[in-house]
């Protein structure tokens, strides 16, 4: 029982840690989000808490006196700040791995003794996918519509690779391309101040989809339902822990990215353990047991080594990051040089990092070169944004033009793109296309009023008011 304590004990550390930051105590890790605990953003905080709130309540059912006491005190907090998180999956997932625990008690089953396993389990799964879609949509319409817009598209990513997928890591490689070409297909479509850039597309499933096609998504489902299958199978109450421990990550696996944590990884590895046979197997010292072990004692002093240098490259990177950022950008430029010999010219955030360094030392055609790589792995509105600034500072006008209308279409909303085409246009005296660029940046829909938004809207009003005789809108 003591692991069981211990992962209780560590999410009611890291639910205190969130209601703390929420006190202003300590500081969040992200600008728009008052609670984070010690991740990134709210949705690995929930992912966690969740995913460890049915081991609170395994505690709860088996402990007396004190222990009881105390583990009830451990579920009411990671319940409070799994809901002061304002993660909707999160709630939901505490909601239904309560349910599933209390549905699968002996006392309760005994009463629906008649009733398969497999009946039970499939109506309770369809009832939270249920709930958890109509929650999500109707609390916050908005920021639900965002998530239909993203799985529109990837179903359109699915629909051109449908059997074996685009392929390992492409998803943020490829899939603002597809949503420019949604917006550009769709103008003035419903989602356009919906959009932004896009790394994940909130459902770990669609995901597989878009990179391993339909054949990976079999084989992750054939996975779920073996393990499904054997947790029915166990006996006692780790049937129920089990059962709760997985439905709650399939519920946030529709809905968020917990797959991204490591933490979640070594929760649900918690939880298949259960489904491991007990038996003891007594390992022989015979040749293939001896070698099997070398290489597995081999393997792991790699993965080690390898871990350490990732690591330390990593902490380099961020101190020349920092030293750059600071001032000294062409004093750390041969540091980067050197860094992109290293393993870390497989990681794209490194190659943006660097691509932008190169582009502050105004050094535009290394900076356009290393850019291009990123894409490969990595694409969004910024790179293309950056990308197109290279291209005028570079006197490729034409072809900055059609980097800052790709960006446009990417993420609709934003003035920046459009601003930018009226300015080449207006520098080449092209004043058809400029007084194009002009009306339609009067007449955008603004989603955040800012200062650089009005500004820009000034700019083209006053360009408008100004050769009023020389043209008529478009």
């Amino acid at each position: 029982m003591g692991i069981f304590w211990g992962v209780s004990l560590i999410c009611f550390l890291q639910a205190c840690y969130g209601l703390v930051q929420l006190l202003g105590w300590l500081p969040s890790n992200h600008i728009s989000f008052p609670i984070t605990g010690s991740f990134d953003n709210p949705a690995g905080f929930a992912a966690v808490l969740s995913l460890g709130f049915p081991i609170g309540l395994y505690l709860f059912s088996k402990a007396k006196g004190i222990e009881k006491n105390l583990a009830s005190t451990i579920l009411a907090i990671i319940s409070v700040a799994v809901i002061l998180s304002g993660s909707r999956t999160g709630i939901i997932a505490i909601v239904i791995s309560s349910g599933i625990f209390v549905a699968f008690n002996n006392i309760v089953l005994s009463k629906f003794r008649k009733l398969h396993y497999h009946k039970l389990l499939s109506g309770l799964i369809l009832i939270c996918l249920a709930i958890g879609f109509f929650t999500l949509y109707h609390q916050k319409k908005d920021s639900a519509n965002g998530r239909l817009l993203i799985w529109k598209v990837s179903s359109e990513m699915i629909k051109d690779k449908p059997v074996f997928g685009h392929g390992y890591g492409t998803f943020q490689a490829i899939y603002m391309d597809y949503q420019a070409e949604y917006f550009r297909n769709n103008p003035n479509s419903k989602f356009e101040l919906l959009a932004d850039n896009v790394k994940h597309p909130f459902n770990e499933f669609l995901k597989v989809a878009v990179e391993y096609g339909l054949v990976g998504l079999i084989i992750v489902f054939s996975f779920l339902f073996f393990f499904i299958w054997k947790t029915v199978k166990l006996g006692g109450r780790n049937k129920r822990l089990v059962l709760s421990g997985l439905l709650t990550f399939i519920v946030f696996a529709f809905f968020s990215y917990p797959l991204h944590y490591i933490p979640v990884w070594l929760l649900i590895g918690f939880y298949i353990s259960f489904l491991i046979p007990s038996k003891e197997f007594k390992i022989r010292n015979t040749p293939i047991s001896i070698l099997s072990r070398s290489v597995f004692f081999i393997g792991c002093l790699f993965t080690l080594l390898y871990v350490y240098q990732q690591l330390r490259l990593e902490m380099k990177w961020k101190t020349i990051a920092i030293n750059s950022l600071q001032g000294n950008t062409l004093e750390m430029l041969p540091e980067y040089e050197r860094l992109y010999s290293t393993m870390l010219k497989k990681n794209p955030l490194f190659l943006y990092n660097f691509g932008a360094e190169l582009h502050v030392a105004e050094e535009f055609d290394r900076s356009i070169e290393i850019l291009e790589e990123c894409k490969r792995m990595f694409n969004d509105y910024d790179l293309q944004i950056l990308l197109a600034e290279n291209c005028y500072q570079t006197g490729d006008y034409q072809k900055s033009i059609e980097m800052y209308e790709h960006a446009s279409f990417m993420i609709p909303c934003r003035f920046i793109p459009l601003y930018k085409q009226f300015e080449i246009y207006k520098e080449k005296n092209n004043e058809t296309d400029a007084l194009r660029l002009a009306f339609k940046i009067n007449e955008k829909s603004v989603k955040i009023k800012s200062s650089t938004v009005s500004y820009i809207q000034f700019k083209a009003e006053t360009y408008i008011n100004e050769n009023k005789g020389k043209s008529i809108k478009p």
